[in-house]
């Protein structure tokens, strides 16, 4: 006997030579549904159909079929691995994968993480390593950027940062910055004041581009650089005062 009434099929997911009803889900031969009496429409007749997907599945070694859940799919596992990495490696070795695939995707997952890390590395060292003066600029160019400026007015414009300064300076005394470990030693600077030797004093951060020079106390000398803003120096383990810095990218003795 054939099945003409209608029947549900748990065994397979469609039969695409049978009608199906949208509500019921049962498939049948005649026009009308034979458990609500509903008219098929016509994307649910045999034919007209489209094709239902099926799950992935995976053969085990046994050579079962095994049906693999969406929390052990490839991509949810690399999502978990970045936002809860406990989790993300619980589901990586308990998911039904094969050994190979495992070893692949764990091979490619600490390869992106090395490279990452290299190349994050690198990117701070660059950024830590950037120049705190112009350095793409000749001497007679940077010189010839650089307007002329007093103590009093570089105090009153110290926070206008990256301004192109050049000063006439007398150095008080050459500091070293050092952080609470003795040892590390940092930027070299000269704490300023003008030529007259008024109260006001500003730092000159050493970051010469030309023939290396150590100034002692009362040189006077001709500085050509970049405004800092104010800065706080370490020294003897403890901040200094914040004054005005500039950035020293040439200098001269002038007396």
């Amino acid at each position: 006997m054939g099945r003409s009434l209608g029947y549900f099929d748990s065994d397979e997911l469609d039969r695409p030579e049978l009608n199906k009803c949208p509500d019921c889900e049962c498939y049948f031969a005649s026009e009308e549904c034979p458990l609500c009496g509903k008219i098929c429409p016509e994307e649910f007749r045999a034919g007209n159909r489209a094709p239902v997907k099926k799950p992935k599945k995976k053969t085990n070694s046994s050579g079962r079929v095994q049906f693999i859940a969406w929390y052990h799919s490839w991509w949810f596992i690399l999502i978990m691995m970045y936002l809860m990495p406990l989790a993300g490696i619980i589901l990586f070795f308990t998911s039904p994968h094969s050994k190979k695939s495992k070893i692949i995707a764990a091979s490619i997952v600490v390869g992106v993480y090395i490279l990452l890390v290299v190349l994050g590395s690198g990117l701070l060292m660059h950024l830590y390593d950037k120049p705190l003066v112009n350095d793409k600029l000749s001497r007679e160019e940077y010189v010839q950027k650089c307007e002329p400026m007093d103590v009093e007015t570089f105090y009153r414009a110290s926070g206008e940062a990256g301004r192109y300064i050049s000063m006439e300076l007398t150095v008080v005394e050459k500091c070293v910055e050092r952080s609470e470990d003795v040892y590390d030693v940092g930027a070299t600077y000269y704490r300023c004041r003008d030529l007259e030797g008024g109260e006001l004093i500003v730092y000159v951060q050493d970051c010469n581009l030309g023939t290396p020079l150590h100034f002692l106390p009362g040189d006077m000398i001709r500085v050509y650089g970049e405004s800092a803003g104010e800065v706080s120096f370490w020294q003897n383990t403890t901040y200094t005062e914040a004054l005005p810095c500039l950035y020293m990218a040439y200098c001269e003795l002038i007396g």
